[in-house]
């Protein structure tokens, strides 16, 4: 009512009409974040349920786990007697170096075969000239690359394989005694 001409009275008709667009822009903002909230709600639930599953799961593994733990703990225990007695004749520094090559791996070996020409903890490539002195076992040689300690693979397996007895029966033996003759009458 106090407004004195029709510029006024524009720019306040003007000032309600964004005003009430401001109102329900806000009303529409407020609707949303009403929705947003009943969405992670039920997000939250979800998210709950499956974390009692897993809970479950969790329950049951490490009980598995403890029954493992327990029926292993024998040869553990024999395992690390081997190892210490092994450890005896082996010099500090090397011991030293073992422990720290195996600390820093990422599964725990720190003397890997070579196999395919290619070392066993991080496939890199290992020389043809380190591979003749891996195989010759005059000194230690460390991976250029991991830093592990390379191993020959006929060495390992050999100390692996049992020895054992091969005997042989009469027809073999009467088999090799007439080839033998054949051989020596032609």
């Amino acid at each position: 009512m106090k407004v004195r001409n029709n510029r006024e009275y524009d720019a306040i008709t003007k000032e309600m009409e964004l005003q009430a667009l401001e109102m329900k822009i806000s009303e529409k903002r407020i609707n949303e974040a009403g929705a947003k909230i009943d969405f992670k709600k039920i997000e939250v639930e979800k998210a709950k349920e499956a974390l009692a599953d897993r809970k479950i799961d969790l329950e049951k593994k490490n009980e598995e786990l403890t029954t493992l733990i327990s029926e292993s703990e024998e040869d553990e225990k024999a395992l690390n007697e081997k190892r210490l007695k092994a450890i005896k004749p082996i010099e500090e520094r090397l011991l030293f170096s073992y422990d720290r090559i195996r600390g820093n791996a990422k599964n725990g070996l720190a003397v890997v075969t070579v196999s395919r020409n290619a070392c066993g903890g991080c496939f890199n490539t290992v020389p043809p000239q380190r591979q003749s002195d891996i195989n010759d076992r005059k000194k230690l040689i460390v991976c250029e690359h991991c830093g592990r300690i390379l191993a020959d693979v006929v060495f390992v397996i050999e100390e692996a394989k049992p020895k054992r007895k091969v005997t042989r029966t009469k027809k073999t033996t009467a088999k090799k005694a007439t080839t033998k003759k054949t051989a020596t009458e032609k």
